[in-house]
């Protein structure tokens, strides 16, 4: 008991997910809020939100490991979990297809997902899927679908802005920072695509699981949102493949997409279920 009691405790340090949030905070200062000082500024941002997600890694790391199961559980669990995805496919983009995000904006995105954890509850239950392995797997591609809308959500914000910017002709201040419409609109029906198969696959099983449930009714409008965006996001990748739309109106309902998404991650929540 007294082993538990500390394995829990080790695996709560909550001074440590605080100064992490306020890492991303600073980033996103150096990035765009203190900018104009120094122009080595925005390359220290770029290497302390890297360094910032490496922490990050290490502490889910360090607590899946003492509680010998996957950060999954309990609303706050899911909420790092989805600041970790999405900082790290960030990050990926950046280094693999030199596709760089607004690192202010993914700083603070991340920051605000890490506080919000903190004030819900970082602590949870350790879930038992011993019976259902392959449930680890629905929750998990899940939510990595989920980060994949995530960054083409902001991707979309990003094409929207500079869009607005070339057709005023304003290339100054906060537009110079953002990347060209070309690559944004690339990348954009990349992660679209990879959305499709992944929640794809997190569809396949969890309504497989659902018909075995006897058709539970507190598992339908979970599945119900997650299907309306998988049926959202498979359309778009087909029209934008066909060029029926145009890069600005991919952009706008790639935005409209993510709100069935929202609904199903919060359906998704052991809290939503109480």
């Amino acid at each position: 008991m007294l082993l538990n009691s500390a394995s829990t405790t080790a695996a709560s340090p909550d001074f440590a997910w605080f100064y992490c949030a306020w890492a991303f905070v600073l980033a996103y200062s150096f990035d765009l809020g203190l900018r104009g000082t120094n122009r080595n500024l925005p390359g220290v941002a770029i290497g302390l939100f890297r360094g910032s997600w490496l922490v990050l890694s290490a502490l889910l790391a360090y607590r899946g490991l003492a509680q010998n199961a996957l950060p999954l559980n309990g609303a706050g669990e899911i909420l790092l979990s989805i600041a970790w995805g999405f900082a790290g496919l960030s990050i990926f983009l950046d280094l693999v297809f030199e596709h760089r995000l607004p690192v202010w904006l993914v700083s603070i995105l991340t920051a605000g997902c890490i506080f919000i954890a903190e004030w819900t509850g970082i602590e949870g239950t350790t879930a038992n899927h011993s019976e259902k392995p392959l449930i680890v797997m629905h929750v998990g591609t899940a939510i990595l679908a989920y980060m994949i809308l995530a960054a083409q959500s902001l991707n979309s914000v990003a094409y929207l802005l500079q869009d607005r910017a070339l057709a005023k002709r304003k290339f100054g201040g906060m537009y110079s920072l953002l990347p060209a419409l070309v690559p944004m609109d690339k990348i954009g029906t990349q992660l679209m695509g990879a959305a499709v198969w992944v929640l794809g696959v997190s569809l396949i099983i969890g309504t497989a699981d659902w018909v075995q449930s006897a058709l539970s009714f507190v598992k339908l409008p979970k599945l119900f949102f997650a299907m309306v965006t998988w049926a959202g996001c498979l359309i778009l990748i087909i029209q934008r493949r066909r060029h029926r739309l145009s890069g600005a109106r991919f952009a706008r309902l790639s935005l409209v997409v993510l709100i069935p998404a929202l609904i199903a991650l919060w359906l998704s929540l052991p809290s939503a279920h109480k």
